[in-house]
This record gives C-alpha cells, structure tokens and sequence, in this order.
C-alpha cells in the first residue's frame, strides 16, 4: 500500500467517524482561505472533539493559552459554526527558554441543520474552549382536510 493510498483511507476512517449513522457528515474544516495569520501571529488548527446527545452537540477545542477575552464564537446559517481563540502574550522580560509559541488558533464546523445556532453557549476553561449548541425542537403538527 503507497503513503498516498494510506493518507486516503485514513481520511476516509475519520470522515466516517464524524459521520452520523443515518449519512449526514459533520464537516471540520482547519481553515479558511485566506486567513492565515492574524496580526503578524501565527494562526494553528486547534484540535477538537464533537459530541452529539438528545439535546445538543457539543465541541470541545483545545486551545492553550486562550483566555474568555479573546475569545469569538459566531454562528452562521450559510457557514456553520466557527471560532477564532487569541494566543497568551509572552510575558514582560527576556526569556531563558522558549518552547511554546505563541498562536492564535481557528477553526470552522459546518453543523448539520437541525441545530440551533443562535442559542449556542461557549465557556473557555484551562485551555479548552467548550462550545454547546442545541437541537432544534421537533415539531409536528397534524393538519386537518376540509371537503371541497
């Protein structure tokens, strides 16, 4: 088996696993076009973990560093869900060692559409960005037919 037919079916695995049993995917995306940096920072691909239950889908995002203040969290009918987490600056003083750089981090999630976007919630603690986003309610309505 080449690299390339590996890559694939890993890709294939994974996609399979976001995917729900009735067909319907959930998209990840790492980024979008264009948006490669943010004010001279570097802008990383956070990885997350989406959860679904009876009442919502959450995602879970890790993010180190990021803090509620720099945190954005927006919804989008026609896009999804995505969310841009601001990096810690380095503190005040000339560093001794340096092996965490700093970032900003981004991600986009096209949610299925029987979420509702609008009454989302997010909370940000040690480093991970928490995003709650409830089902719609089912609703049915059984409609009465008139002779004539």
């Amino acid at each position: 088996m080449s690299w390339n037919d590996l890559v694939s079916t890993v890709r294939d695995k994974v996609r399979r696993s976001l995917g729900r049993g009735d067909g319907r995917e959930i998209q990840v995306a790492t980024r979008p076009p264009k948006l490669e940096q943010l004010g001279g920072v570097p802008l990383a691909t956070p990885a997350v973990d989406v959860y679904e239950n009876d009442k919502e889908i959450l995602i879970w995002a890790d993010v180190p560093g990021g803090t509620h203040a720099g945190a954005t969290v927006a919804w989008d009918e026609s896009r999804g869900l995505s969310f841009l987490v601001k990096g810690q600056a380095p503190p005040a003083g000339t560093p001794l060692a340096v092996e965490h750089k700093r970032c900003d981090f981004y991600r986009a999630v096209a949610l299925p559409d029987y979420v509702d976007g609008t009454k989302a919630t997010s909370a940000i603690k040690d480093g991970v960005l928490a995003i709650r986003v409830p089902k719609r309610a089912a609703s049915a309505k059984l409609i009465p037919v008139k002779a004539g």
